[in-house]
């Protein structure tokens, strides 16, 4: 898998992150089966107002895809994710994405002053259903979650790689009990 940093999570930029490359490289992301993913299952816990956060995202990129960084934690085959970490789409698209570097550096240094991990990457699917894209899973990471939002349909959706697909896990939506807000604004001119 591609990555820019070294074991230490050392400070080289990291790779522009796309579908291909995931959200943080093997040093970056928390621990998973790096030989062929974790089987599906388990339970995904997303506190509502990061359910939230990420479908408004999803909302001002519109018409394009949005994109970003989940932070959180993995024990066993269950994840909680505490906050949505948006970013910048580099590709500008609305069927594909980008996460700009300067946004993923932004993410892992939140998640490590916070104990957490970088535990997946999200993006939208702004006109269908938030279901897996033949592209999705040909460049899905193994070590990754994945989740997909549905602004049109106001629906999100988590996903794991099995037999090299992206497979529905179950998805709860909790109370919140995250790390500060649920994202910061991007800033001007970014989505």
């Amino acid at each position: 898998m591609p990555g820019s940093r070294d074991r230490a999570g050392g400070d080289r930029d990291p790779q522009p992150v796309s579908r291909r490359t995931g959200a943080g490289g093997p040093a970056q992301t928390a621990p998973a089966d790096r030989d062929g993913g974790r089987p599906p299952g388990g339970v995904v816990r997303l506190g509502g107002e990061t359910h939230d956060a990420i479908l408004d995202h999803a909302r001002r990129a519109l018409p394009d895809e949005c994109c970003g960084l989940l932070i959180g934690r993995t024990r066993g085959p269950d994840t909680r994710i505490v906050r949505a970490w948006p970013a910048r789409n580099l590709r500008q698209s609305r069927t594909r994405y980008l996460i700009d570097p300067a946004d993923h550096f932004a993410a892992l240094r939140t998640a490590r002053r916070a104990g957490l991990a970088v535990v997946g990457a999200y993006h939208s699917h702004p006109v269908s259903s938030p279901s897996p894209s033949p592209t999705d899973d040909r460049e899905a990471d193994p070590a990754l979650l994945y989740v997909i939002a549905s602004p049109a349909r106001g629906e999100v959706r988590a996903y794991r790689v099995d037999r090299g697909r992206l497979r529905r896990v179950e998805l709860r939506r909790t109370v919140s009990r995250g790390i500060g807000r649920p994202g910061p604004s991007p800033g001007p001119g970014r989505t």
